[in-house]
């Protein structure tokens, strides 16, 4: 009777232990999924192939330079990462041409171009599409990263540059 309840004890024991160490694993999985560091993404929008990937902080921003298709000017956007959002915040160009955002806390000239700070609205839907310019170079700019997106192996792609978590490292 005594060697009965024993048994038992080590085959609860047992069990517990085992669904215990399988609930721990669980968690643990879990958590590295959830903490995986936030990313800037650039991928191919009709592939959904990722090009590009790098880590961002919160508040991190990031630009976009190109010539003006109409306005043939060169022109600095800047965006700000907030959670899984992207923000503009600036836009610096000589003109106010088609396509331009012209609204902002505040308007200055410096050294012949129109400076748009605060502009603060968030891009509609978090992804920012670019197509790059095949005729002039096209940057984003991330921190010491320079991508010439047109060139290959961006060039000739409609691009979608958003902030999610993946575990693709460049």
């Amino acid at each position: 009777m005594v060697g009965n309840i024993s048994k038992k004890t080590l085959h609860r024991r047992n069990v517990f232990l085992s669904l215990t160490g399988i609930f721990i694993i669980i968690i643990i999985a879990v958590l590295l999924y959830i903490c995986r560091p936030t990313q800037l993404i650039v991928m191919d929008m009709n592939t959904e192939e990722v090009l590009f990937s790098q880590k961002v902080e919160q508040g991190e921003r990031f630009e976009v330079t190109y010539i003006h298709s109409v306005e043939r000017s060169p022109v600095k956007e800047i965006f700000e990462v907030r959670g899984q959002d992207i923000y503009t915040m600036e836009s610096h160009t000589e003109s106010f041409g088609a396509g331009m955002p012209y609204t902002g806390e505040e308007i200055e000239m410096k050294n012949g171009k129109f400076i748009i700070k605060d502009i603060n609205r968030k891009v509609h839907g978090g992804i920012l599409r670019v197509r790059p310019s095949s005729v002039f170079p096209h940057h984003i700019k991330i921190g010491k990263e320079d991508l010439v997106i047109s060139d290959p192996p961006y060039e000739g792609r409609n691009l979608e540059i958003k902030v999610g978590r993946t575990y693709f490292e460049r």
